[in-house]
């Protein structure tokens, strides 16, 4: 024990996080305590043990099974913020028993307490509060949500942990994953240090590689050297990936390349595969050759379509003047019209539109488009200027005027009104003419642009061809090849050499390593023999805690055991940040001989008693079917009993309608 004192001479005063009390409520009520259980600091015992004799209970019961040790294990979690699917399916189903109830807590963390309070209803949260009074919580209006709880709880454990992520991937480490080491549950029958959770896992990444890191970085085993080496290796292998997807590409490309073109030119043509891409022998054709061939088709169709499309246009273009020109003539002979026959009813804004027309044809300068000469000397605007002018009127006086030229005005509606229909025949049948030549024109054009790509594509798919066999095995592809070849080698060398650096830092024999082999080998001596040795291998990613002696299952359970005590006791040197708290759930279960777990106890109880007097700086919380030793069977070391032999030595004191699935129970 003398060795043991040595390695633990630095000692903290209390445990970084323990339990002083839990309660369970039916109701949020103070006065709806069903039951309260007191915690203290050192062991302390859960012991569910068989039903008395003659009782009526048998099946799970009968071993002291189903009376709620488990139960207790996950309402700890639960105030501790753990979300598992174990919890949550305890939190719903207890719900349904006790709808407003809850369970509370009071926790030491860094020397602070708090009350705490959650309840079993899924869709309410809860609340904390400083102090040791759960009951206060229940008329307290300064408490906080349990939220920002789990945030300084959170921060409070994780300030000492080092690095805070997981150097290789980045995942941040959370402290979900350092209580699921801290509380393993039943389900992994604690097979081996890193099965912290069975069936429902612990969040991290990467199941196997990942709890090593965390463990070494709670108990100060990772220094910043070696978390740099890992992030830097991490980098490297990220950029070795890359660099060898590069190599087998451009490996790759000329291959991939080639069955591209050569299987869409084969598809185009629907040629067979054995038809060989290139021939030298002139009477033997080739894919190549069909593609010649089929390009100079295309290219002489193209010659025909564009020729038929010229003409085509050219006979729209002359259609489309004509019937400019005809629709010129019927706008002039309906405004005639439509002006004569307002004239000839005397409306007045029609002389209006006179006197703007007569004006509009005296201030034309220039040549007349359709004749060719100059406005002055065409008799036509001649003519109707003066027409214009002998009936123009100055003021209201001159509609006499205009009364007196009514008949002149009906022969010239008349005449208009004639012109007019007479055109309208053939301006429809020229605008029929016009809209059928554009739909032939447009017709041309696809099949013109069809034919273009049809030239289109045998020019590109040949030219493709001719790009490939001119660059494929070229020197500029073969340098570029070689380059990421030599830089692949270059970084697996970088990678290499960093990893067995990291080997060397991980063996090399440090203060922590040192004083963690000196308790595991003091833990093992004092429980086995003198004979038998412990020791600490860092390098172990499957077995770091590790005996001399081989005895089956027993133990490799024991091995678990004696490393998560390890850890607990280890917690009052300085370079650890391991919380001081540990919980184990039916660990004789495991295929733990009974004498082992005895002696497994009664080595916790000397701790306890010899080194710290009964003021332990830990706090180690574990259940049992099985009887504990008889100095263990007593206060303080035994907290609860539970009993099935009656409802109220059951954990909630009453059997549930709804039977909740055993091993939430247990």
């Amino acid at each position: 024990m003398e060795n043991l004192v040595e390695s633990l001479s630095i000692q903290k005063s209390s445990p970084h996080l323990w339990i002083e009390r839990l309660a369970i409520f039916s109701q949020a009520e103070a006065d709806q305590c069903i039951r309260s259980i007191e915690f203290r600091r050192g062991l302390n015992v859960i012991w569910a043990h068989e039903p008395a004799a003659g009782s009526a209970y048998t099946g799970i019961h009968a071993a002291g099974h189903g009376v709620g040790k488990t139960s207790l294990c996950l309402l700890m979690r639960f105030c501790l913020g753990d979300n598992a699917k174990s919890v949550n399916e305890l939190r719903e189903e207890v719900g349904s028993e006790f709808p407003h109830g809850g369970v509370g807590m009071v926790v030491h963390i860094a020397n602070q307490t708090f009350a705490v309070f959650r309840f079993f209803n899924i869709y309410k949260d809860g609340f904390v509060a400083n102090g040791n009074n759960i009951e206060s919580l229940f008329t307290d209006n300064e408490s906080q949500s349990f939220k920002d709880f789990e945030v300084q709880l959170a921060e409070a454990i994780l300030s000492r942990v080092l690095p805070r992520t997981i150097p290789e991937t980045g995942q941040a480490i959370e402290w979900k994953h350092i209580l699921a080491w801290m509380t393993r549950d039943q389900g992994s029958r604690f097979k081996s240090f890193f099965a912290w959770r069975e069936g429902e896992g612990t969040g991290l990444q990467r199941s196997r590689q990942d709890p090593p890191i965390i463990m070494r970085a709670v108990l100060g085993l990772m220094d910043q050297q070696e978390s740099e080496l890992l992030i830097n290796i991490r980098a490297l292998e990220r950029n070795l990936e890359t660099v060898q997807q590069d190599t087998e590409r451009l490996q790759q490309e000329p291959l991939l390349i080639r069955r591209r073109i050569e299987s869409e030119l084969r598809t185009w043509l629907g040629l067979s595969d054995d038809l060989p891409l290139h021939s030298d022998d002139l009477f033997k054709e080739s894919v190549e050759d069909k593609v010649t061939d089929a390009r100079k088709i295309a290219e002489a169709k193209l010659i025909a379509a564009d020729a038929e499309l010229d003409k085509a246009n050219e006979v729209l273009f002359k259609l489309r003047a004509e019937w400019q020109e005809l629709d010129r003539r019927y706008q002039q002979a309906d405004y005639d019209y439509q002006l004569a026959n307002a004239a000839r009813l005397k409306d007045e804004e029609s002389v209006k539109k006179i006197n703007e027309q007569r004006s509009k044809l005296q201030g034309l300068v220039g040549s007349c488009e359709h004749g060719s000469i100059l406005f002055s000397e065409c008799q036509y605007i001649q003519g109707k200027t003066q027409k214009l002018q002998a009936i123009h009127m100055k003021n209201h006086r001159d509609q006499s005027t205009l009364s007196r030229s009514e008949e002149e005005w009906a022969g010239l509606a008349l005449l208009a009104l004639n012109s007019r229909d007479a055109l309208k025949i053939p301006l429809q049948n020229l605008s029929n003419q016009v809209s059928a030549k554009v739909q032939e024109c447009s017709s041309l054009k696809t099949k013109r642009d069809s034919v273009m790509l049809t030239v289109d594509r045998g020019r590109r798919l040949l030219g493709e061809l001719e790009r490939w066999e001119r660059l494929s095995g070229s020197i500029e592809a073969a340098e570029k090849i070689r380059q990421l070849i030599s830089r692949r080698e270059s970084i697996s060398s970088d990678i290499d050499n960093k990893r067995l650096k990291v080997q060397m830092l991980k063996q090399k024999n440090s203060i922590r390593k040192k004083t963690l082999a000196d308790i595991t080998n003091t833990l093992t001596r004092k429980l086995l023999s003198e004979q038998a040795f412990g020791n600490f291998e860092l390098q172990d990613e499957s077995r770091p805690f590790q005996l001399s002696v081989r005895g089956g299952e027993a133990y490799r359970v024991l091995e678990v055991l004696l490393g998560d005590v390890v850890c607990l006791l280890d917690s009052v040197n300085p370079g650890s940040a391991f919380p001081g708290f540990l919980v184990h759930d039916c660990p004789r279960e495991a295929d733990m001989s009974a004498g082992l777990y005895d002696n497994f106890l009664l080595l916790l109880q000397k701790i306890e008693q010899k080194i710290f007097g009964g003021e332990a700086p830990f706090q180690y919380i574990v259940t049992t079917t099985t009887p504990p030793p008889a100095p263990i069977q007593s206060l303080p070391y035994l907290r609860v009993t539970l009993d099935p032999s009656t409802d109220d030595g059951l954990l909630f004191r009453r059997r549930f309608s709804t039977s909740l699935r055993s091993e939430y129970l247990q």
